[in-house]
Formats: C-alpha cells, sequence, structure tokens
C-alpha cells in the first residue's frame, strides 16, 4: 500500500494539501473521496484511509477546510475547529467537492468509480454529492446537518450506507426519524442506528469510541462501496 500528500487545484487556480492512500499495483482501483471531520486530515483520518486503501479503493482525503483554515486542528482547540465549521461555505464546498471527485477520477489508478465517506461534518456533503454530484456510493459516519438537505433525498439514486449512534447529542435521534423517513422507500440505501453508542463512535482516537458499532458500520460501508 502507498500512499502521500499531493497538492489539489481547484478551479479558481487556488492549490491545497491533501493525502492520497492507494492499493499496491497499478489497479485501477475504485475510488473513495473521505470527507474529515471538523478536526481535518489528522493521523487519525490519514489511517483511516490507509484501511480503506487496503479494501482495495483509491481514498482521497482533501484538506477540505483550506478556504477558512487550512491545516489539522487538535483535539485540544475544539472550538477552533467548530468556529471554522460554522465559517465553510457550503455552496463554496459543494464546488470543491465536484472538482475533487473530477480529480479522483481522472487519476490513472482509478477506474472511474468515485464513492464518497463522511465522518461526522462529511456526513452532510456525501448527502449533497448523492443528490447532485452523482457519486457512484456513499457512506456516513454519525454525519451532522443531514437534517438540513433532506429536500434533496429525492434526488438520491446511488446505493447509501448511513450510521448513527443511539445517544450522539450532536444528531438526535429526532433528526435521524426525519432521516429515516426521508429516505424511506429507497431500497438501495440503509440506515442504522446503534443504541447507546454516541458522537464519534467511528473514530478510534477519540473517547466516544465504540468499536463494535464502528466494526459493524464500516462493514456494512464495505459492502456498499464494494458494490460500486
Amino acid at each position: 500500500m502507498a500512499s502521500r500528500t499531493i497538492q489539489y487545484t481547484a478551479r479558481d487556480s487556488v492549490r491545497y494539501d491533501g493525502y492520497l492512500s492507494k492499493p499496491d499495483g497499478d489497479g485501477p482501483f475504485p475510488g473513495i473521496l473521505l470527507i474529515t471531520a471538523i478536526f481535518g486530515v489528522d493521523d487519525e483520518m490519514k489511517g483511516l484511509a490507509d484501511a480503506w486503501a487496503a479494501d482495495g479503493f483509491i481514498v482521497s482525503v482533501p484538506d477540505i477546510f483550506f478556504r477558512v483554515l487550512p491545516g489539522p486542528v487538535p483535539v485540544s482547540e475544539f472550538e477552533t475547529a467548530i468556529s471554522r465549521m460554522h465559517d465553510f461555505d457550503r455552496d463554496q464546498g459543494l464546488k470543491d467537492i465536484e472538482d475533487l471527485i473530477d480529480d479522483l477520477k481522472s487519476r490513472p489508478e482509478c477506474n472511474g468509480k468515485v464513492g464518497m465517506l463522511g465522518f461526522c461534518f462529511g456526513g452532510r456533503y456525501v448527502h449533497l454529492a448523492a443528490a447532485l454530484l452523482g457519486i457512484d456510493a456513499g457512506a456516513t459516519f454519525h454525519g451532522t446537518a443531514i437534517g438540513e438537505e433532506l429536500g434533496l433525498t429525492e434526488q438520491i439514486y446511488c446505493p447509501m450506507s448511513m450510521h448513527f449512534g443511539g445517544v450522539d447529542e450532536a444528531v438526535p435521534l429526532e433528526e435521524v426519524d426525519r432521516i429515516q423517513a426521508a429516505y424511506d422507500g429507497k431500497t438501495n440505501c440503509e440506515i442504522a442506528v446503534y443504541d447507546g453508542v454516541g458522537h464519534n463512535y467511528a473514530m478510534p482516537q477519540k473517547p466516544g469510541f465504540d468499536e463494535a458499532a464502528a466494526k459493524a458500520s464500516r462493514a456494512a460501508a464495505l459492502r456498499t462501496f464494494q458494490s460500486m
């Protein structure tokens, strides 16, 4: 498996950093665009990307906050991370994500199929990309603010795998219920709730990590990405 820091170029010529991890060999492989939690492209996210690459995907992890405050933010600076999340421009972010999808598809190691994986903050943008940007599959772990975008759900046709903690204060069950109702009837979409599990359950370096829920949700997401 090979991994390295890379640079992307946005449509307005702004350059920014990210991380690319891929299996050994020339491929081509299906791609995963990984949109991080509010802390950015830190060692935890790089390790998670490497694990997906070991499963046979080329994984692109952009510094999605490059227009607001680039670079990883340590957990000890939580308020800084929250602040840049609030300053993130949704519409500009979607343009950047569209460019990132095209970048991944164009890489010779990619077979042209691209799914998206979102942790926390990234969950909203997986939902949006499924509705608006034509991704081939999507998965979210404790994805936030999806409930703000449910009017677009009827436009989603790709396989989706969405996973939530039953006691996640950042994504209360009332919001999960609305997400489930919006997705009701979509046979290619699964939504799972893990009783007694809170936020950040899929992130092994966070206090909320829950091994059983992380393992179960990852296995489901893997099946979804393997269907591309």
